[in-house]
């Protein structure tokens, strides 16, 4: 008797794969021949199962690559903030000499700075509540969420309401909430984490910004993720 399949034995080589693949270009396909190969065993049999954990692998590094981007981002913007404001502050400062402390302040001990402990959460950037677009709060029915949160229920209601195609699995046919979202008929995964920034913004920048609902435009656009996902015609048959 046989071992009951268990896919997650898969997941480190899932990870590896993913992890130096072109993710506009690799297929589910590609992944689990390569697995047959590398563990010398049939998976057709558990074709529905193994594609599963794929899928989950492969959102799950879109979405932290994403994050891990902005992040970075944020960690520039940051500096070259913190630049500006010392050189305006060295631009306007008075003093033309070198700065050299009183007698008074050189000898008085200095009192040490207990640190301030902040918690996880505030440390977290990638668990910072945002404010979201009326268009994705009509879909996530929530004003604020982190964004983890926002990739989580988006593809909770694209599973509800059967919107992957099921042809290739990464890419979404639009119903009309996704259609005002992302202004097309169709997105792929990758692309649709992309275009969801311009819908997410942190609650320190909602000053003069202006959420409108927008109409749901139905022009695919040749050339975009859409037709890369598409590109090996083969997988339409096997997936």
């Amino acid at each position: 008797m046989s071992d009951p399949f268990n896919a997650d034995r898969y997941l480190p080589t899932i990870d590896a794969i993913l992890s130096v693949a072109d993710l506009e270009q690799i297929t589910v396909k590609r992944i689990r021949n390569a697995l047959q190969e590398l563990f010398g065993v049939n998976l057709l049999p558990h074709k529905k199962e193994i594609n599963e954990v794929i899928l989950t692998q492969y959102y799950d590094l879109i979405s932290k690559r994403e994050e891990s981007e902005k992040s970075e981002k944020e960690r520039r913007d940051e500096i070259e903030r913190q630049d500006a404001i010392m050189a305006a502050r060295l631009s306007r400062s008075e003093i033309s000499g070198p700065i050299v402390r009183s007698r008074k302040t050189r000898d008085r001990p200095v009192k040490e700075v207990k640190k301030r402990k902040v918690s996880s959460d505030r440390e977290n950037v990638f668990m910072r509540e945002m404010i979201l677009s009326p268009d994705l709060e009509a879909i996530v029915g929530a004003p604020k969420l982190p964004r983890p949160h926002v990739v989580k229920q988006l593809w909770a209601y694209i599973k509800s309401h059967d919107m992957q195609d099921p042809k290739d699995k990464r890419f979404i046919i639009c119903d009309d909430k996704f259609q005002k979202l992302f202004k097309k008929k169709s997105v792929g995964a990758f692309e649709m984490n992309k275009l969801l920034s311009k819908h997410l913004i942190k609650p320190d920048e909602v000053d003069g910004v202006a959420w409108t609902m927008t109409p749901a435009p139905v022009k695919s656009e040749p050339g975009s993720v859409d037709s890369v996902i598409h590109s090996d015609p083969s997988e339409s048959s096997e997936e």
